[in-house]
């Protein structure tokens, strides 16, 4: 399946605003459910995109970001609140950059994939970012093991590991990679929502310094790091980023103009 589809992750709160989860690459919609579930005040849906898991990247014939419009189309309105991670806070981030009506006016990018535009493009980045999604492979399969984890075999584990690395191959990398190259010339100042960026001291795709040069274009974007997180820290310490998720968005609906800072 290539198309997107909105999956219910709790029945709806009374009143609680429509929050909508956009996933990563190779991610699953389903990975949202831990952090869903400590955020009992919100009406949480999530997007299930056509960059999930085992897919064939048949969709990168279409931009990321045209695929996440049709994901909120299905929605039937506006959410009030949107929170993407990785691969898919990209396709936000570009949505924002366009002014897409289709974005409400708070929004929440976790461990996004940024290139600082002092950055250049060469071979040793191409590397580095090659074994740095490599081992994102080898997290979020753990991740979605979740508890049955303890209970596996760890030869078992590794092969089932190196089997998604060579699933993924070539095309799941240079999804990225390309990702993370173009983001580099994005128009941040043209993003009028407020903004939190999520960012973890151990996520090596996306450093402090690259997420505060991020937060900083954007005129009104905050900056929250997590020393210990990395980049898979909303699925692996749900309740710890739900309050900095809580603490934005109380913040957020409350203060008009620039939001003021999350603590780090």
């Amino acid at each position: 399946m290539t198309t997107p589809a909105v999956r219910q992750l709790r029945p709806p709160t009374p009143g609680g605003p429509l929050v909508a989860f956009v996933h990563g690459l190779e991610d699953s919609w389903e990975s949202w459910l831990p952090l869903c579930n400590v955020l009992p005040e919100w009406t949480p849906v999530a997007l299930d995109l056509p960059w999930r898991p085992g897919n064939d990247y048949l969709w990168r014939r279409r931009p990321s970001p045209a695929w996440l419009a049709d994901g909120l189309d299905l929605l039937g309105r506006r959410p009030d609140l949107v929170v993407a991670h990785s691969f898919g806070a990209n396709a936000l981030l570009e949505l924002l950059c366009a002014g897409d009506r289709r974005v409400p006016e708070t929004v929440i990018l976790i461990c996004p994939l940024y290139r600082p535009p002092d950055v250049a493009v060469t071979w040793r980045v191409f590397e580095r970012a090659r074994r740095s999604f490599e081992q994102h492979i080898h997290d979020s399969l753990r991740s979605r093991l979740g508890p049955r984890l303890r209970n596996m075999d760890a030869e078992v584990v590794e092969r089932m590991i190196a089997k998604a690395v060579d699933r993924v191959g070539p095309s799941g990398f240079l999804a990225v990679f390309d990702q993370f190259c173009a983001s580099a010339s994005l128009r941040l100042d043209q993003v009028t929502a407020r903004v939190l960026v999520l960012a973890g001291g151990s996520d090596p795709t996306l450093s402090p310094a690259a997420a505060r040069i991020l937060a900083d274009g954007m005129p009104h974007a905050v900056l929250s790091v997590g020393d210990s997180y990395d980049h898979f820290c909303y699925a692996r310490q749900p309740e710890d980023v739900a309050s900095r998720l809580r603490a934005f968005v109380d913040v957020a609906s409350v203060v008009s103009g620039h939001p003021e800072g999350v603590a780090t």
